[in-house]
């Protein structure tokens, strides 16, 4: 059995091997396999990652256990791939692709590393965003009004080059009051709304702007206003909230209109950017643990049936861990929850024509849309 003084050795001597990088830099050679190449790329960047992460253990109880709770550490790891050169990629009999990359891992913020915040997303395949803003310019509050949500479609575009839904549909959206309450108070709403438009992420909020008192002759005529914006980026997979944001900001012009404008669009710049960090932060968490599917399978009609669908899919190389979400008879339909290191299409390649462990019978994917895959259970 291998001692902790061992492996404490072995990440001495991997510490050593990357003194001679940059400071906000180290390399580390990666190699992942996937039943298809984006699959695989993922698992390459992260082994990647895993081999980096010498330089940033956070305590020696994590060296101690640094094999059995390998996963914990590189979700807290502050690396992640700036930039990645593929050294060889092989594919196996069985269809099964096998990536091997050096990267180059920066541990400096990945939003002020724009290199590597594209190559986050790409590694997410380009989850394409939703924004849904609720404004009020001034006391004029008709659903028409939109600058805040222009600034924050603004900022995700450039230089971030996010992959958007058509501001027109949200405008559609928009123009229903009573749709937006839902989207407001609502986070499974929203999901569902984001979910309908091929979103993977939406955004909503509700922004406002007010003039402020007393100030008129103070500024020779000007107008000043004061705006404020709360956000909320909301998973359409599940309905979870990602994470929240606020911002604020004033703006002086002699039309209190304009002054609105500004100020709602420097507040939702500032609210975007904070926002930015949970979802970064969040979708980083997913290359190294695993992504969350939502999985439904049909024709679930027993209990044993049902337990041994669970122990099938737990069974699958890649799956970290299942939760079920519910089951009756009478539906015949079993939900369930899946942390999944890969993506939707590589669990969906492992899972279709799998082999029951008890019972006889196999599973058949019937569906995917973003991260919810269906499957039938098939019995013999």
């Amino acid at each position: 059995m291998l001692t902790v003084k061992y492996w404490s050795s072995l990440l001495a001597v991997v510490l050593c091997a990357f003194c001679v990088v940059a400071q906000d830099d180290v390399t580390a050679e990666g190699t992942g396999q996937g039943s298809n190449r984006e699959e695989a790329l993922i698992n390459a960047k992260r082994a990647a990652i895993e081999k980096g992460i010498g330089m940033i253990l956070l305590s020696q109880t994590e060296v101690e256990n640094f094999m059995i709770k390998r996963d914990q550490i590189v979700t807290k790891t502050i690396g992640s791939v700036k930039s990645f050169d593929v050294l060889s990629e092989t594919k196996d009999a069985g269809g099964y692709i096998e990536i091997k990359i050096k990267a180059v891992l920066s541990k400096s913020s990945m939003r002020s590393d724009l290199a590597a915040f594209h190559i986050l997303l790409e590694s997410m395949d380009k989850p394409k965003v939703m924004v849904l803003i609720t404004e009020s310019n001034v006391g004029n509050d008709e659903p028409s009004n939109s600058s805040a949500e222009t600034a924050i479609i603004g900022f995700l575009k450039d230089p971030y080059e996010f992959d958007l839904v058509d501001p027109q549909v949200a405008a559609s959206i928009r123009s229903s009051r009573e749709k937006m309450a839902q989207v407001a108070g609502n986070p499974a709403e929203a999901a569902s709304i984001g979910a309908k438009y091929g979103a993977e992420v939406v955004i909503t909020g509700s922004a406002v702007s007010r003039k402020a008192d007393g100030m008129t002759a103070a500024l020779g005529g000007m107008v000043s206003v004061q705006a404020d914006i709360t956000l909320r980026a909301v998973n359409c997979t599940n309905g979870s909230i990602i994470g929240t944001a606020d911002g604020h900001a004033a703006k002086v012009h002699i039309s209190p209109n304009t002054a609105g404008n500004q100020a709602l669009a420097k507040a939702a710049t500032t609210a975007a950017g904070k926002l930015l960090d949970n979802i970064m932060k969040s979708w980083q968490n997913q290359l190294n643990n695993g992504v969350g599917l939502t999985v439904s399978v049909k024709n679930v009609s027993a209990f044993r049936q049902k337990k041994d669908i669970i122990a099938t899919l737990q069974g699958i190389a890649g799956v970290s861990a299942i939760r079920e979400r519910s089951w009756d008879a009478q539906s015949q339909i079993l939900e369930i929850d899946v942390q999944y290191k890969g993506n939707a299409d590589g669990f969906a390649e492992k899972a279709d024509g799998l082999k029951l462990k008890a019972g006889g019978g196999s599973l058949a994917v019937s569906g995917i849309e973003g991260q919810r895959v269906s499957i039938n259970a098939q019995v013999m």
